[in-house]
């Protein structure tokens, strides 16, 4: 690092008078920070005139290739410890695709590069982005079945609601006889009165007003699951109406329920 102070120019003078024609040649050390105004007063040899770091006093800098986490201005810019390189620490091929991109590597205060503000892969959410970097939008979900992104991200169907190609729809009793509460709303079978009024019960029992009835009296069975079978079941086998099978007669011949549940 050079300059041209005004005590080095006096004693150069001296030495010509001297030496007459002989040049004049006047070491400098490298160790020792010379100041100068611009780079011409550094004497050449690479040398540059730069500032210290917030606009500080001038001086002779040898630029190095590359700046290094080391507290010194290497590349002679005026910073200290700038690295000013991207960098990117996520996984091959995926730089610039979708939502990742480098970052720029920075000193930290032991001295080590770090990476900062670089973005890498991550978990693939619903929101019209490609998180993961894999080159796809939102892959993971499907918009037309996925009841917390029904027909666009984060359109979120209720408890008692299905995503049917990309729309929220009441989700109904799918079975009146299977002793569940298919859709969720606590009503099960015929109890579901929006689902299951006039839907099969079993083979020969229909829902009707909210519970199982008998469809058949000439049966001889329980078919609502009520304990009662035919006549018996007053509710659904009305007096008067056709009951018990005798098999040796035709249907017009069977006996009718009488008013005491009785089939005779």
């Amino acid at each position: 690092m050079k300059t041209f102070e005004s005590q080095l120019r006096v004693l150069c003078g001296g030495l010509l008078l001297a030496v007459g024609a002989v040049g004049c040649v006047v070491e400098f050390p490298d160790d020792v920070p010379y100041t100068c105004t611009e780079t011409a007063d550094c004497g050449g040899d690479g040398y540059v005139c730069t500032s210290l770091p917030n606009d500080g006093p001038r001086y002779c800098c040898l630029p190095d290739p590359a700046e290094v986490c080391n507290s010194v201005d290497d590349d002679c810019d005026g910073l200290v410890d700038n690295l000013d390189t991207p960098c990117y620490p996520g996984p091959e091929g995926t730089l610039d695709v979708g939502r990742c991109h480098a970052g720029e590597s920075m000193c930290d205060r032991d001295g080590s590069t770090v990476c900062v503000g670089a973005v890498v892969p991550g978990l693939e959410i619903c929101n019209g982005l490609d998180d993961d970097c894999d080159g796809a939008v939102d892959e993971d979900f499907d918009l037309k079945t996925d009841p917390g992104h029904c027909g666009a991200c984060n359109n979120d169907c209720s408890f008692l609601q299905d995503c049917v190609n990309g729309e929220c729809v009441r989700r109904q009793e799918v079975d009146c006889n299977n002793g569940e509460d298919d859709d969720g709303d606590g009503l099960r079978d015929c109890q579901d009165r929006e689902d299951c009024d006039e839907q099969p019960c079993g083979e020969a029992c229909v829902c009707r007003n909210g519970s199982r009835t008998e469809l058949s009296c000439t049966n001889g069975e329980d078919d609502d699951g009520d304990g009662l079978v035919d006549c018996a079941d007053r509710s659904d086998c009305l007096t008067g109406e056709r009951c018990g099978p005798n098999r040796s007669e035709a249907p017009e011949d069977y006996p009718r329920c009488q008013v005491n549940g009785v089939c005779a």
